[in-house]
């Protein structure tokens, strides 16, 4: 009879196990659609405009992901639903604006397309990854392994084998190092965080990339503690864990930083890097305000596009010949080399080599006030990082910190429609006062012990 009672559960017992089972269940599901997302990177087709398989499997996913978990979102008590707004506004104007240009249909297409399947990534992310650090830690894992294999099944993407090392295996490895050094920092082994993060700049240092270079340094001065505290009496940091002590570091870095830069120029400009390096840096480094110019002229370009009518836009997938004379004209003065045929290079577009540019070019001001309101969002979110113990710091830091970067000097379009809804999710679980990363900063910056083995990553949030 005893062995009897043992072996039988209670009604209450029963719907416990099950509502577990479905749990857990649900969870592997969630972790399964994560790492499907993040691998479908690795292969684009082009339709009206190029769509990745990432948004062929996650859109689809949205209405189940909607039905199921619609309460994650809770719009208007996050940053989320602010954000939601802003981007809803950038679509509004780019009606508005292609209304008014009389844009042509095709373009008018893929330029509200763009937006509007940026919403749909942007909704379907936050619902598969706020507040569940293991699983975004999975995403980005699928996400490494997925750009890794687009250089493989796609390699007519690339311009040879130098540009898939750019553009394909280094964002990947970034990627896998933002993975390894975040499980490293869970369990308090710091050195070896250090040495991933090292041996990434390393590499990078070595193919003469950067953005990259630059990232990652940044990234580890804020992630460990590499400045020192004192030199002899003298107090170099504010105390731990307060902005003023982020914001010292950040200068200090960034000092580094460009001594860094300078190092790379001369050691490419001599040949050290190799003659391709060489032959980039006579590129960046002939005009007069060096890398700025040299580098990312199409800046100057659009600011004059965007001056010309702030309000409204130029249209989706703005085309106007006198803003490529004017590049050309800018390039001449500068002494900037350029290739053969450059008035081919933006397919006729207005040069906008930026997220904030592009989008208030092509919609106007709401455009550019969404992107200006992501910009602001993300220094807060670094700054809170920064002063945090988050079991995923490195990740968050390194992210946050490649993601100012592309806002102000990367073009918007394709995977990176997924990337910033991911980068967006980061952001809204720093600073939404009920996320879990948010949480676990403020218990951090009250001096409270959080535990930090990655086992706890998964348990962060009840949510599955």
């Amino acid at each position: 009879m005893r062995l009897m009672a043992t072996g039988t559960l209670t009604g209450p017992q029963v719907t416990r196990r099950r509502q577990r089972q479905n749990e857990w269940a649900r969870s592997l599901i969630g972790d399964i659609l994560a790492l499907l997302v993040g691998l479908g990177s690795c292969y684009s087709f082009t339709l009206i405009g190029d769509i990745h398989l990432s948004e062929i499997i996650l859109i689809p996913s949205l209405a189940l992901l909607l039905a199921v978990h619609s309460n994650r979102l809770q719009l208007r008590k996050r940053r989320l639903g602010i954000i939601v707004v802003l981007l809803l506004a950038w679509l509004f104007s780019q009606v508005i604006t292609d209304i008014y240009r009389l844009t042509p249909l095709k373009d008018w297409i893929r330029g509200q397309a763009n937006i509007l399947f940026f919403l749909m990534d942007l909704i379907g992310l936050a619902i598969l990854l706020k507040g569940n650090m293991r699983r975004q830690m999975v995403f980005l894992f699928g996400l490494a392994i997925g750009v890794t294999l687009s250089a493989k099944l796609q390699p007519g993407l690339y311009q040879g084998e130098a540009d898939a090392l750019k553009f394909a295996y280094c964002w990947s490895i970034l990627y896998l190092v933002a993975v390894a050094s975040s499980y490293f920092y869970g369990q308090g082994r710091y050195a070896i965080v250090g040495l991933l993060m090292i041996g990434d700049i390393g590499f990078n240092i070595l193919f003469n990339f950067r953005t990259i270079v630059l990232t990652m340094f940044v990234s580890a001065c804020l992630v460990l503690p590499i400045i020192p505290e004192r030199i002899g009496r003298v107090r170099i940091l504010p105390p731990a864990r307060t902005r003023a002590r982020v914001l010292v570091t950040v200068g200090i870095t960034l000092i580094a930083g460009t001594m860094i830069g300078k190092t790379m120029t001369l050691l490419a400009a001599s040949g050290a890097l190799g003659h391709e390096a060489q032959q980039k840096n006579e590129v960046q480094t002939t005009a007069g305000w060096g890398i700025l110019i040299g580098g990312r002229p199409e800046i100057l370009v659009s600011s004059r596009a965007v001056i010309d009518s702030p309000i409204l836009g130029h249209g989706s997938w703005a085309k106007d010949p006198k803003y490529h004379k004017m590049l050309v004209d800018i390039e001449t003065e500068y002494g900037i080399k350029v290739p053969q045929g450059s008035e081919s290079r933006y397919g006729g577009l207005i040069p906008a080599h930026s997220h904030l540019m592009s989008a208030w070019v092509d919609a106007g001001i709401l455009g550019g006030i969404f992107w200006i309101y992501i910009l602001v969002s993300t220094v807060k979110s670094l700054l809170k990082a920064s002063m945090s113990q988050l079991p995923l710091k490195p990740a968050y830091i390194s992210l946050l910190v490649l993601f100012l970067w592309d806002i102000m000097f990367s073009p918007f379009g394709g995977l990176r429609r997924v990337t910033v809804g991911f980068m967006i999710v980061l952001i809204c679980d720093v600073l939404d006062p009920d996320s879990p990363g948010r949480q676990i900063i403020a218990q951090t910056l009250s001096r409270a012990q959080i535990p930090l083995h990655p086992r706890n990553l998964g348990r962060v949030s009840p949510r599955y």
